[in-house]
């Protein structure tokens, strides 16, 4: 009976953290839409700190919570409360030093690397974002000590109010200092970002207060513990125990904080230096360079990352799927679940990359102020997202694959493909962005290369390692042919009723008839067994569409 309890307490908080989590990757690929229209050229300055934050974030928030829930949860199993407390105790202490030192450090270098970035105005981004190092960090302490005890309520709750106070403060700031000011759009990046540091503020005070209203209420586990260990571990231990834990995580994770802070450094830099070296005057390379740096990172990118919010809520179905079968050494369901989920990967990604690839620019277009208004923007951008789109095929087996690869409890080795994926990724950047006239194009080819080796990785090791014998006709070449085939009434639609003077009505219809014809394509092509349906929605209807006997 304690066993059920237990396991119907991690599935209910893992669906409330699953579901927030879905929400809050909703709001951010949403956010940065509007953002851009309202910072115009200060997106460039925006895009030079954030991926700066995130790398240094990761430092608090990718493996430390997960090495404090997991001490925890250990602790509470044994009706230990004071080691539990003790966990807390050490780690916050961890946590703070992580964020006095980030902060810190930020604060130090955002000048050295505004200059090296070749955007100097960017320094007050950084700066604005320094604060929020710390409130992260703390709030890492408690979200890891929640969840240890299986409530995840507060983790979820305090990661939706980032998200609206981020939207709301952040926005209305960089609105009103790009109205105020509108000669120094640095100082609206600034105000999007001091947003950032005031979201995470209120955060940190929402989950400070509900964890000590829960405290004083007697309903949180540590509050029932039954006993206490004979002796607790000293500080030392503890911080070690999660030092061990904490530290492949983060690596990890901060495999594209690094592939994305290599972006900011290099991209600009690069291409001023080569525009200068071919005799273009100083200021024009470098406003020119800026703008480059503007599409890829905040025109494109954006776009890019949208379908990935889709395989995300698909990765976070398959792991519990996957880790059920593994346990009960149910190899067959651990073999179907998993060619389900690579046939839903290439499902969603194929006709996004699809219709990106033959949209993007109208899309671009209707959606961003710059693009529409500048010729040169739209033609370039246009060109970046030919390239960037052929990247959501291989994203979107990324993500799935590792929810996958996770199910079946190798966590590490998509870890080691990104890896790979990521050094590529930069090698290749500079390669083909110094020693060829790609330019941009060269740092889009790169993002596709490092998502290509950690797909492909992945996709060969998982059909390896489950055994399973795979319909590549379902899975790959149908998807494909259907989503080139919807290319092609996509292209023909969009393009009457631009010659009849109408792209932006051409490009929302062309849109509907893309999702109609993609439907109609796979509804014909069958790519569905009998098999599947256990892990589908709706299987009597998916059943019946698809014909499966």
């Amino acid at each position: 009976m304690e066993k059920t309890k237990k396991t119907t307490n991690f599935t209910h908080g893992a669906a409330i953290l699953g579901f927030a989590g879905l929400i809050v990757k909703v709001i951010g690929a949403v956010y940065r839409i509007p953002l851009a229209n309202i910072l115009d050229k200060g997106l460039g300055y925006y895009e030079v700190a954030y991926p700066i934050y995130s790398g240094l974030l990761v430092i608090s928030s990718a493996g430390i919570p997960t090495a404090i829930s997991k001490l925890v949860s250990e602790r509470i199993a044994l009706g230990d409360a004071i080691g539990a407390k003790k966990v807390f105790s050490s780690a916050l202490k961890v946590l703070l030093l992580i964020g006095i030192i980030t902060s810190v450090l930020l604060l130090a270098l955002a000048v050295p690397i505004a200059k090296m970035a070749d955007q100097e105005p960017a320094k007050l981004s950084l700066i604005a974002l320094a604060p929020a190092l710390f409130f992260v960090s703390i709030m890492c302490a408690y979200r890891g000590y929640l969840q240890g005890m299986q409530c995840m309520t507060g983790t979820a709750i305090s990661q939706l109010i980032e998200q609206f106070i981020k939207l709301l403060v952040g926005f209305s700031l960089a609105a009103l200092l790009m109205k105020r000011y509108p000669k120094h759009p640095e100082y609206a990046a600034m105000g999007a970002l001091i947003g950032v540091t005031i979201s995470e503020f209120a955060a940190l005070i929402f989950i400070a207060l509900y964890y000590n209203i829960r405290l004083r209420r007697g309903t949180l586990s540590i509050c029932i513990g039954r006993n206490a260990a004979d002796s607790v571990a000293p500080s030392n231990e503890i911080i070690k125990k999660l030092l061990v834990i904490a530290i492949p995580i983060t690596i990890g994770a901060s495999i594209m904080p690094i592939t994305a802070t290599a972006d900011t450094l290099f991209i600009t830099r690069i291409l001023k230096e080569r525009a200068i070296s071919a005799g273009i005057d100083a200021d024009i390379a470098k406003e020119s360079a800026q703008t480059a740096f503007r599409v890829l990172r905040g025109y494109v990118t954006p776009l890019i990352n949208m379908p990935a919010v889709l395989t995300l809520a698909l990765s976070m179905s398959l792991v519990p799927a996957i880790s059920q079968a593994v346990t009960k050494r149910e190899w067959r369901n651990v073999n179907s679940a998993s060619r389900t989920g690579i046939k839903l990967a290439l499902l969603i990604g194929a006709p996004c990359a699809a219709g990106l690839f033959v949209l993007g620019g109208p899309i671009m277009s209707m959606l961003y102020d710059a693009v529409r208004s500048d010729r040169e923007i739209y033609i370039q951008a246009q060109q970046v997202m030919y390239i960037a789109a052929i990247g959501v095929l291989f994203l979107s087996l990324v993500q799935t694959l590792t929810g996958i690869i996770q199910g079946i409890g190798k966590p590490r080795v998509p870890v080691y493909f990104l890896a790979v994926g990521g050094a590529v990724k930069i090698i290749s950047m500079l390669v083909l962005m110094k020693f060829t006239n790609l330019g941009i194009l060269g740092a889009a080819i790169s993002t596709v290369l490092c998502y290509a080796i950690a797909g492909i990785g992945d996709t060969v090791y998982v059909i390896r390692k489950t055994r399973m014998s795979i319909s590549y006709s379902d899975t790959f070449i149908k998807p494909i042919l259907s989503s080139v085939v919807m290319g092609v009434f996509v292209h023909l639609v969009f393009g009457i009723f631009k010659s009849l003077g109408h792209p932006t009505i051409g490009t929302m219809l062309a849109i509907i008839v893309g999702i109609a014809v993609y439907a109609v394509s796979m509804i014909l092509s069958r790519p569905f067994a009998a098999s599947d349906l256990e892990y589908l929605p709706k299987r009597r209807l998916f059943a019946k569409i698809f014909r499966i006997d």
